[in-house]
């Protein structure tokens, strides 16, 4: 009988238990596997490189551009993918939407989140509402009957959106020349990530003689600003992600790396500073293939300012 006792006390000290919300148990024992071999002399990035220190008296020239980081052009891949989070790879718009971490409301800039600001000189924030209210939309449907599947009313369905849908990112950057260290350098001020979402779209006009007026809704794809973002707070959230290396995977890159130092990416020039109140180059351009050679036209004259300095 001691012994039934004793096995059936063991039994049930032996069933697992569901682990409960914010336990413990739910956390991993250990890093993501990824490797067949341990990383004891390699540590994780732990901050970006600074910038040399620039005197405004030694600037004799600069020259501000926007340009067009586009992710669906094969060069700027490896900024896109993973669409979902694998391990420890994420993509740059997963570093972003996590660095704003919106899923936390409560939390604000003073508790170490990612501020989004309402103009690209980053002057004024965007309210914590105003960012959730722009990473998601709001469906009205019907609302039905259970038994009768008569249309009682209406309801509202919010859809977040995810990092996969920021397919593009406009960035406005400072090229200048240091007369002391006789450089041409570039740098970022702010990027701004740029959302592709669905649209439905009605028929627009009265109907042809003849015709029944019937509406037409159509699903059609637009692009929804995220807001902007001052490159300098974002750099050390984009130093800590590892980049995957299309040439060489065991040379370590991290986001930062790729964009600030290497520039590894495909872009296109789509304004530049001007007298006309900043206009962009489709408004005096309305071909896209003139609009890229006006592009070229920008860069290559950035180019020849540095190149007329010297001397052969």
């Amino acid at each position: 009988m001691s012994a039934l006792a004793l096995f059936l006390a063991t039994a049930a000290m032996a069933q697992v238990e569901e682990p409960q919300e914010g336990s413990t148990m739910n956390q991993p024992v250990r890093k993501p596997l990824e490797l067949a071999w341990e990383q004891t002399e390699v540590g994780e990035f732990s901050e970006n490189v600074p910038y040399v220190y620039q005197r405004n008296a030694d600037v004799m020239y600069y020259h501000t551009i926007w340009r067009t980081i586009d992710l669906r052009e094969k060069m700027n891949h490896p900024l896109y993918f993973p669409q979902e989070t694998r391990g420890t790879w994420r993509s740059l718009a997963q570093v972003i939407m996590d660095a704003i971490d919106i899923d936390h409301p409560e939390k604000t800039e003073a508790d170490g989140v990612l501020p989004v600001y309402t103009d690209e000189f980053c002057t004024n924030y965007t309210s914590r509402e105003g960012v959730r209210a722009s990473l998601a939309e709001v469906h009205t449907i019907d609302s039905l009957d259970e038994e009768t599947f008569e249309v009682v009313g209406q309801k509202q369905i919010v859809e977040k959106y995810q990092a996969r849908q920021i397919l593009m990112y406009r960035v406005k950057e400072i090229w200048f020349f240091d007369k002391k260290r006789s450089v041409l350098e570039v740098r970022i001020l702010e990027i701004e990530p740029m959302l592709q979402v669905e649209r439905e779209v009605g028929n627009a006009g009265p109907p042809m003689p003849g015709q029944e007026e019937e509406e037409e809704v159509q699903t059609v794809k637009a692009w929804k600003r995220l807001g902007y973002i001052m490159y300098d707070e974002l750099r050390p959230y984009l130093v800590k992600q590892e980049m995957y290396n299309p040439k060489n995977n065991a040379q370590r890159l991290s986001l930062d790396d790729v964009l600030t130092w290497k520039r590894e990416f495909s872009s296109f020039i789509y304004q530049e500073q001007n007298v006309y109140n900043n206009r962009q180059i489709d408004e005096y351009i309305a071909n896209a293939r003139d609009q890229r050679i006006e592009s070229e036209r920008i860069t290559e004259k950035i180019r020849s300012f540095e190149h007329d300095l010297w001397e052969f």
